[in-house]
């Protein structure tokens, strides 16, 4: 019993020594919101962006349950209507490119065409537009 939770503990250890999400020096990122499930930031790569957030599941998990999925869009919907202030509309986006596939997170993003991956971000499924225009959507 003892060492089955032992090579449990290394599994998951191995894991997380290798995942760029995990090993974030909170120190040196933007940090726009943290709780003790989510902590919302800039990314490293803004790909000629303005801004571009993502928030991300503390745990190191590749899918979370639907409840806190809902509350993870609240959060970065909200945060976002702040951050993307200076433009009318912005998208949560599917992780269909993402980089980092193996911990759960979702990236915010404005819809700038001059940007580096705006035809990335036209392929992308958008999970969310959220339109500042109207301040009751969230």
């Amino acid at each position: 019993m003892l060492l089955h939770a032992f090579i449990i503990l290394m599994v998951v250890y191995a894991m997380t020594a290798n995942c760029p999400l995990c090993e974030l020096d909170l120190q040196k990122e933007k940090i726009f919101y943290e709780d003790d499930s989510f902590i919302v930031l800039r990314t490293k790569n803004l790909k000629g962006h303005r801004e571009r957030i993502m928030i991300v599941y503390k745990r190191h998990q590749h899918t979370i349950p639907y409840k806190a999925y809902e509350r993870a869009l609240n959060i970065i919907s909200q945060i976002g209507r702040e951050v993307f202030k200076y433009t009318p509309k912005f998208v949560i986006l599917d992780s269909t490119f993402a980089t980092i596939n193996d911990h759960w997170h979702l990236v915010a993003s404005d819809l700038d065409p001059k940007s580096e991956d705006f035809d990335q971000i036209l392929a992308t499924r958008w999970i969310k537009v959220v339109d500042n225009m109207y301040q009751d959507q969230t």
